[in-house]
């Protein structure tokens, strides 16, 4: 139970497949622990942007789509399982796009890891271990217009990631390790997209971000049906390049 927070996010990232076998690692996975350990604060802020819904409500002149006003959701996978990361993301839309008006709508969002009330308030020798500390967020603004039943969009929005939780035990991989995650991340991204309806009540989406604090190139490729959102987002420099996702939305 002490080091449970500790291992889900190793066991997820395959950084320790066989750790309690006799049976030796790759190197690769092994570099891939070893990165993780060494700078853990990006993994989580790519698990930020997992969570985050930054794409228009449907207007009334994509067809066979209604008008949507206000809109909620939350991710699944990669998140919520395996990793804990309880989040919930809303977006609303203020107009309707008129002529040369567009669209303009609001998103925002949080989380927050509930594996950390797993966390021990003691270590072994019975000492008082500091409460976790963890603040996920984003909000931003969109602006979205209709061509030809299809939607180009762009924003900008403003993400953070805070995690400080002390370990009642070191954790050892490899000669490294690892007691603590101490890291704030934040950045303000500038993003566009498309939406582009297939079928009736299905879209696809493809959208392509850009971090102006540690220019962080993000990428997502993904469907929306009624309920459900699939796909993939893409994080070239980042420790896990390829993140799938499920997530769950409802639209009023």
């Amino acid at each position: 139970m002490k080091k449970i927070f500790t291992y889900l996010f190793i066991f997820y990232f395959s950084l320790i497949t066989n750790c309690f076998c006799e049976t030796q690692l790759p190197q690769e996975i092994i570099d891939l622990g070893l990165n993780f350990i060494e700078n853990p604060g990006d993994l989580f802020f790519n698990l930020q942007q997992n969570i985050e819904d930054c794409s228009p409500l449907p207007a009334g002149q994509i067809t066979g789509l209604k008008n949507k006003y206000f809109g909620f959701g939350f991710n699944l996978f990669p998140t919520l399982l395996p990793t804990t990361l309880g989040n919930i993301s809303f977006k609303i839309r203020f107009n309707k796009e008129r002529n040369y008006i567009p669209q303009i709508g609001a998103i925002f969002g949080f989380g927050r890891i509930l594996a950390l009330n797993l966390i021990p308030s003691k270590n072994e020798n019975g000492d008082e271990i500091p409460k976790p500390e963890n603040n996920v967020y984003y909000y931003g603004l969109v602006l979205s217009k209709t061509f030809e039943n299809t939607v180009l969009y762009l924003g900008v929005k403003h993400s953070e990631f805070l995690l400080k939780v002390k370990f009642a035990e070191e954790f050892e991989f490899y000669g490294s390790i690892l007691n603590e995650f101490n890291f704030r991340i934040n950045d303000t991204f500038l993003f566009t997209g498309i939406m582009l309806p297939t079928e009736k009540k299905k879209l696809i989406v493809a959208q392509m971000g850009y971090g102006l604090k540690y220019k962080k190139i993000v990428a997502r490729l993904g469907a929306e049906y009624s309920h459900l959102r699939l796909g993939l987002d893409i994080f070239p420099e980042g420790l896990l390049v390829f993140h799938p996702y499920i997530a769950y939305k409802w639209e009023f």
